[in-house]
Protein backbone atom coordinates (compact mmCIF):
# COMPACT_ATOMS: atom_id res chain seq x y z
CA UNK A 1 0.00 0.00 0.00
CA UNK A 2 1.06 3.58 -0.60
CA UNK A 3 -0.21 7.03 0.37
CA UNK A 4 0.52 10.52 -0.86
CA UNK A 5 1.49 12.56 2.23
CA UNK A 6 0.11 16.01 2.87
CA UNK A 7 2.30 18.85 1.66
CA UNK A 8 2.80 20.07 5.23
CA UNK A 9 4.47 16.81 6.27
CA UNK A 10 8.26 16.63 6.55
CA UNK A 11 10.23 16.77 3.28
CA UNK A 12 13.59 15.38 2.27
CA UNK A 13 13.87 18.07 -0.40
CA UNK A 14 12.10 20.25 -2.93
CA UNK A 15 12.39 19.60 -6.66
CA UNK A 16 12.33 22.26 -9.38
CA UNK A 17 13.32 22.56 -13.04
CA UNK A 18 15.27 25.35 -14.72
CA UNK A 19 13.51 27.51 -17.35
CA UNK A 20 14.87 27.89 -20.87
CA UNK A 21 11.72 27.38 -22.96
CA UNK A 22 11.16 29.58 -26.05
CA UNK A 23 7.91 30.85 -24.48
CA UNK A 24 10.08 33.12 -22.30
CA UNK A 25 11.74 34.85 -25.23
CA UNK A 26 12.46 38.45 -24.32
CA UNK A 27 11.86 38.00 -20.60
CA UNK A 28 14.02 34.95 -19.81
CA UNK A 29 16.48 36.82 -17.51
CA UNK A 30 13.59 38.00 -15.32
CA UNK A 31 12.09 34.49 -15.27
CA UNK A 32 15.45 32.97 -14.30
CA UNK A 33 15.85 35.53 -11.50
CA UNK A 34 12.41 34.68 -10.10
CA UNK A 35 13.01 30.92 -10.29
CA UNK A 36 16.31 31.43 -8.46
CA UNK A 37 14.62 33.61 -5.82
CA UNK A 38 11.99 30.92 -5.20
CA UNK A 39 14.66 28.22 -4.92
CA UNK A 40 16.73 30.31 -2.51
CA UNK A 41 13.68 31.10 -0.38
CA UNK A 42 12.82 27.39 -0.09
CA UNK A 43 16.48 26.57 0.63
CA UNK A 44 16.10 28.48 3.91
CA UNK A 45 13.90 25.60 5.07
CA UNK A 46 14.99 22.46 3.19
CA UNK A 47 17.36 21.18 0.47
CA UNK A 48 16.50 22.03 -3.14
CA UNK A 49 17.30 19.99 -6.25
CA UNK A 50 16.93 21.57 -9.69
CA UNK A 51 16.72 19.68 -13.00
CA UNK A 52 18.33 21.58 -15.90
CA UNK A 53 18.91 20.91 -19.55
CA UNK A 54 22.63 20.21 -20.08
CA UNK A 55 23.04 23.38 -22.13
CA UNK A 56 21.51 25.47 -19.31
CA UNK A 57 23.07 23.75 -16.31
CA UNK A 58 26.08 26.06 -15.96
CA UNK A 59 23.90 29.18 -15.97
CA UNK A 60 21.54 27.56 -13.48
CA UNK A 61 24.40 26.79 -11.09
CA UNK A 62 25.73 30.34 -11.35
CA UNK A 63 22.37 31.92 -10.57
CA UNK A 64 21.22 29.42 -7.92
CA UNK A 65 24.36 29.31 -5.80
CA UNK A 66 26.50 26.51 -4.44
CA UNK A 67 24.01 25.29 -1.82
CA UNK A 68 21.42 24.18 -4.42
CA UNK A 69 22.01 20.94 -6.36
CA UNK A 70 21.63 21.01 -10.14
CA UNK A 71 21.07 17.71 -11.97
CA UNK A 72 21.35 17.55 -15.76
CA UNK A 73 18.43 15.89 -17.55
CA UNK A 74 16.59 16.76 -20.76
CA UNK A 75 13.31 18.63 -20.40
CA UNK A 76 10.99 20.75 -22.52
CA UNK A 77 9.41 23.12 -20.02
CA UNK A 78 9.99 23.97 -16.36
CA UNK A 79 6.64 23.32 -14.62
CA UNK A 80 8.00 20.46 -12.54
CA UNK A 81 4.84 20.00 -10.47
CA UNK A 82 3.01 18.88 -13.59
CA UNK A 83 5.60 16.87 -15.53
CA UNK A 84 7.62 15.46 -12.65
CA UNK A 85 6.68 12.55 -10.37
CA UNK A 86 4.10 12.80 -7.59
CA UNK A 87 5.87 11.34 -4.56
CA UNK A 88 4.16 8.80 -2.30
CA UNK A 89 5.16 6.87 0.81
CA UNK A 90 4.83 3.10 1.17
CA UNK A 91 3.63 1.42 4.34
CA UNK A 92 7.26 0.50 5.13
CA UNK A 93 8.24 4.18 4.96
CA UNK A 94 9.99 4.01 1.59
CA UNK A 95 9.37 6.64 -1.10
CA UNK A 96 8.12 6.04 -4.64
CA UNK A 97 7.14 8.39 -7.47
CA UNK A 98 3.94 8.20 -9.49
CA UNK A 99 4.59 8.90 -13.17
CA UNK A 100 1.38 10.05 -14.83
CA UNK A 101 0.88 9.97 -18.59
CA UNK A 102 1.93 13.53 -19.31
CA UNK A 103 0.57 14.79 -22.64
CA UNK A 104 1.45 18.47 -22.55
CA UNK A 105 -1.69 19.60 -20.71
CA UNK A 106 -3.94 17.91 -23.21
CA UNK A 107 -1.81 19.05 -26.13
CA UNK A 108 -1.79 22.73 -25.15
CA UNK A 109 1.99 22.49 -25.38
CA UNK A 110 2.86 20.80 -28.67
CA UNK A 111 6.35 19.67 -27.63
CA UNK A 112 6.31 17.53 -24.52
CA UNK A 113 8.23 14.33 -25.31
CA UNK A 114 11.09 15.13 -22.93
CA UNK A 115 8.71 16.19 -20.17
CA UNK A 116 6.73 12.97 -20.67
CA UNK A 117 9.89 11.04 -19.76
CA UNK A 118 10.98 13.41 -16.98
CA UNK A 119 9.24 11.65 -14.09
CA UNK A 120 10.90 8.29 -14.73
CA UNK A 121 14.25 9.92 -15.54
CA UNK A 122 14.22 11.86 -12.28
CA UNK A 123 13.39 8.78 -10.22
CA UNK A 124 16.04 6.70 -11.99
CA UNK A 125 18.62 9.40 -11.32
CA UNK A 126 18.05 9.24 -7.54
CA UNK A 127 17.30 5.51 -7.32
CA UNK A 128 13.61 5.66 -6.38
CA UNK A 129 10.96 3.23 -7.69
CA UNK A 130 8.38 4.43 -10.20
CA UNK A 131 4.65 3.73 -10.18
CA UNK A 132 3.35 4.07 -13.74
CA UNK A 133 -0.17 5.29 -14.49
CA UNK A 134 -2.04 5.44 -17.79
CA UNK A 135 -4.05 8.39 -16.46
CA UNK A 136 -3.24 11.66 -18.22
CA UNK A 137 -2.71 13.92 -15.23
CA UNK A 138 -0.60 16.74 -13.82
CA UNK A 139 0.54 17.30 -10.25
CA UNK A 140 -1.09 20.72 -10.17
CA UNK A 141 -4.47 19.00 -10.38
CA UNK A 142 -3.93 17.15 -7.08
CA UNK A 143 -4.45 18.38 -3.51
CA UNK A 144 -4.39 15.80 -0.71
CA UNK A 145 -4.77 15.85 3.07
CA UNK A 146 -2.34 12.98 3.71
CA UNK A 147 -5.14 10.86 5.16
CA UNK A 148 -6.77 9.57 2.00
CA UNK A 149 -8.72 12.60 0.76
CA UNK A 150 -8.15 14.15 -2.67
CA UNK A 151 -9.38 17.44 -4.11
CA UNK A 152 -9.35 17.58 -7.91
CA UNK A 153 -11.37 18.96 -10.80
CA UNK A 154 -13.62 17.42 -13.42
CA UNK A 155 -12.39 19.81 -16.12
CA UNK A 156 -8.94 18.22 -15.90
CA UNK A 157 -9.55 14.56 -15.13
CA UNK A 158 -12.47 14.01 -17.51
CA UNK A 159 -11.33 16.38 -20.24
CA UNK A 160 -11.46 14.83 -23.69
CA UNK A 161 -7.95 16.15 -24.31
CA UNK A 162 -6.59 13.95 -21.53
CA UNK A 163 -8.79 10.96 -20.66
CA UNK A 164 -11.59 10.48 -23.20
CA UNK A 165 -14.24 8.06 -21.99
CA UNK A 166 -12.89 7.85 -18.45
CA UNK A 167 -15.54 7.14 -15.82
CA UNK A 168 -15.59 8.49 -12.29
CA UNK A 169 -15.39 4.92 -10.97
CA UNK A 170 -12.21 4.18 -12.94
CA UNK A 171 -10.62 7.50 -12.00
CA UNK A 172 -11.26 6.96 -8.30
CA UNK A 173 -9.91 3.42 -8.51
CA UNK A 174 -6.70 4.72 -10.11
CA UNK A 175 -6.29 7.42 -7.44
CA UNK A 176 -6.76 4.71 -4.81
CA UNK A 177 -4.09 2.52 -6.41
CA UNK A 178 -1.51 5.22 -7.01
CA UNK A 179 -2.06 7.71 -4.16
CA UNK A 180 -3.91 5.71 -1.50
CA UNK A 181 -7.04 7.85 -1.90
CA UNK A 182 -10.20 6.71 -0.14
CA UNK A 183 -12.37 9.71 -1.00
CA UNK A 184 -12.28 12.12 -3.94
CA UNK A 185 -14.00 15.49 -3.60
CA UNK A 186 -14.80 16.54 -7.15
CA UNK A 187 -14.91 20.24 -8.02
CA UNK A 188 -16.30 21.41 -11.37
CA UNK A 189 -13.02 23.17 -12.17
CA UNK A 190 -12.60 25.92 -14.74
CA UNK A 191 -13.28 25.48 -18.45
CA UNK A 192 -11.91 28.96 -19.21
CA UNK A 193 -8.41 28.38 -17.80
CA UNK A 194 -6.23 28.06 -20.87
CA UNK A 195 -3.70 25.24 -20.88
CA UNK A 196 -4.31 23.65 -17.51
CA UNK A 197 -8.13 23.51 -17.79
CA UNK A 198 -8.69 24.28 -14.13
CA UNK A 199 -5.91 22.96 -11.91
CA UNK A 200 -6.88 22.69 -8.26
CA UNK A 201 -3.77 24.59 -7.14
CA UNK A 202 -5.35 27.82 -8.36
CA UNK A 203 -8.66 27.09 -6.61
CA UNK A 204 -8.25 25.45 -3.20
CA UNK A 205 -5.84 23.47 -1.02
CA UNK A 206 -5.77 21.64 2.29
CA UNK A 207 -3.96 23.49 5.08
CA UNK A 208 -4.59 20.84 7.73
CA UNK A 209 -6.92 17.84 8.07
CA UNK A 210 -10.51 18.91 7.52
CA UNK A 211 -9.62 22.51 6.60
CA UNK A 212 -9.47 23.88 3.04
CA UNK A 213 -8.17 27.30 2.00
CA UNK A 214 -10.37 28.52 -0.84
CA UNK A 215 -9.53 31.40 -3.18
CA UNK A 216 -12.29 33.93 -3.75
CA UNK A 217 -12.35 35.76 -7.09
CA UNK A 218 -11.10 39.32 -7.21
CA UNK A 219 -14.25 40.56 -8.96
CA UNK A 220 -17.67 39.68 -7.51
CA UNK A 221 -19.45 39.25 -10.83
CA UNK A 222 -18.98 37.77 -14.27
CA UNK A 223 -17.76 34.36 -15.51
CA UNK A 224 -14.85 34.13 -13.05
CA UNK A 225 -17.17 34.73 -10.13
CA UNK A 226 -19.68 32.15 -11.39
CA UNK A 227 -16.91 29.57 -11.79
CA UNK A 228 -15.63 30.18 -8.26
CA UNK A 229 -19.15 29.96 -6.85
CA UNK A 230 -19.64 26.59 -8.51
CA UNK A 231 -16.42 25.27 -6.98
CA UNK A 232 -17.30 26.67 -3.56
CA UNK A 233 -20.76 25.08 -3.63
CA UNK A 234 -19.17 21.72 -4.52
CA UNK A 235 -17.04 21.95 -1.36
CA UNK A 236 -19.77 23.07 1.03
CA UNK A 237 -21.18 20.27 3.14
CA UNK A 238 -18.44 17.82 2.16
CA UNK A 239 -16.66 15.45 4.53
CA UNK A 240 -13.17 14.00 4.20
CA UNK A 241 -12.10 10.35 4.13
CA UNK A 242 -12.22 10.26 7.94
CA UNK A 243 -15.75 11.67 8.03
CA UNK A 244 -14.69 15.13 9.25
CA UNK A 245 -16.80 18.03 7.93
CA UNK A 246 -14.76 20.23 5.59
CA UNK A 247 -14.20 23.72 7.03
CA UNK A 248 -13.60 26.46 4.47
CA UNK A 249 -11.38 29.48 5.09
CA UNK A 250 -10.94 32.13 2.43
CA UNK A 251 -8.31 34.23 0.69
CA UNK A 252 -8.90 36.64 -2.19
CA UNK A 253 -6.96 36.28 -5.42
CA UNK A 254 -4.97 39.19 -6.78
CA UNK A 255 -6.95 41.68 -8.89
CA UNK A 256 -6.43 41.98 -12.65
CA UNK A 257 -2.97 43.38 -13.31
CA UNK A 258 -1.60 45.68 -15.97
CA UNK A 259 0.91 42.96 -16.91
CA UNK A 260 -1.82 40.50 -17.92
CA UNK A 261 -1.85 39.34 -21.50
CA UNK A 262 1.88 39.67 -22.03
CA UNK A 263 2.45 35.91 -21.81
CA UNK A 264 1.04 33.10 -23.93
CA UNK A 265 -0.77 31.17 -21.22
CA UNK A 266 -2.68 33.85 -19.31
CA UNK A 267 -1.71 35.45 -16.04
CA UNK A 268 -1.77 33.43 -12.81
CA UNK A 269 -3.04 35.67 -9.99
CA UNK A 270 -3.41 32.93 -7.40
CA UNK A 271 -2.05 33.54 -3.91
CA UNK A 272 -2.69 29.92 -2.85
CA UNK A 273 -0.24 28.74 -5.50
CA UNK A 274 2.39 28.49 -2.77
CA UNK A 275 4.92 25.93 -1.56
CA UNK A 276 4.71 24.52 1.98
CA UNK A 277 8.27 23.87 3.17
CA UNK A 278 9.70 22.44 6.39
CA UNK A 279 8.69 25.16 8.82
CA UNK A 280 7.77 27.71 6.17
CA UNK A 281 5.45 28.74 3.37
CA UNK A 282 6.91 30.39 0.26
CA UNK A 283 4.09 32.30 -1.46
CA UNK A 284 3.68 34.70 -4.39
CA UNK A 285 3.57 38.45 -4.41
CA UNK A 286 2.99 40.74 -7.37
CA UNK A 287 4.15 44.13 -6.13
CA UNK A 288 0.63 45.38 -5.36
CA UNK A 289 -1.07 46.54 -2.12
CA UNK A 290 -3.15 43.33 -1.95
CA UNK A 291 0.04 41.32 -1.31
CA UNK A 292 0.00 42.24 2.40
CA UNK A 293 -3.54 41.01 3.04
CA UNK A 294 -2.79 37.77 1.23
CA UNK A 295 0.30 37.24 3.34
CA UNK A 296 -1.71 37.80 6.51
CA UNK A 297 -4.30 35.24 5.36
CA UNK A 298 -1.66 32.59 4.68
CA UNK A 299 0.10 33.33 7.98
CA UNK A 300 -3.23 32.86 9.81
CA UNK A 301 -3.76 29.54 8.02
CA UNK A 302 -0.25 28.36 8.98
CA UNK A 303 0.42 29.94 12.39
CA UNK A 304 3.36 27.63 13.13
CA UNK A 305 5.26 28.45 9.91
CA UNK A 306 7.33 31.36 8.65
CA UNK A 307 5.76 32.96 5.57
CA UNK A 308 8.11 34.27 2.88
CA UNK A 309 6.84 36.14 -0.17
CA UNK A 310 8.68 36.07 -3.50
CA UNK A 311 7.78 38.29 -6.44
CA UNK A 312 6.81 36.04 -9.36
CA UNK A 313 5.22 38.71 -11.53
CA UNK A 314 7.09 37.53 -14.63
CA UNK A 315 6.72 33.78 -14.12
CA UNK A 316 3.00 34.29 -13.59
CA UNK A 317 2.68 35.55 -17.15
CA UNK A 318 3.18 31.91 -18.18
CA UNK A 319 0.03 30.82 -16.35
CA UNK A 320 1.57 29.35 -13.19
CA UNK A 321 3.06 30.21 -9.84
CA UNK A 322 5.29 28.89 -7.09
CA UNK A 323 3.36 25.66 -6.52
CA UNK A 324 3.51 24.93 -10.27
CA UNK A 325 7.32 25.11 -10.43
CA UNK A 326 8.01 23.01 -7.32
CA UNK A 327 7.38 19.48 -6.04
CA UNK A 328 7.96 18.14 -2.54
CA UNK A 329 9.71 14.84 -1.89
CA UNK A 330 8.47 13.53 1.46
CA UNK A 331 10.87 12.32 4.10
CA UNK A 332 11.49 8.59 4.39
Amino acid sequence: MRLMPAEWERHDCCWMAWPDHPMWEGILPQVEAEYAAVAQAIRQFEPVRVIANPHSASRARNLLGADIDVLELPLDDAWFRDAGPSFVRRDDGGIEGVCWRFNGWGGANAEFEKDAALGRATLDRVGLPAVTSALAMEGGALAVDGAGTLLTTETVVFNQNRNPGLTRQHAEAEFARTLGIRKVIWLPGNTAEFGTDGHIDGIACFVRPGVVLFEDPAIASGPGFDTAEGNRRALEGQTDAEGRPIELIFIREAPPLAREGQGDWGYCRSYINFYIANGGVVMPKFGIPEDDAARDAVAAAFPDRTVVQVDVSTVSQGGGGIHCITQQQPAV
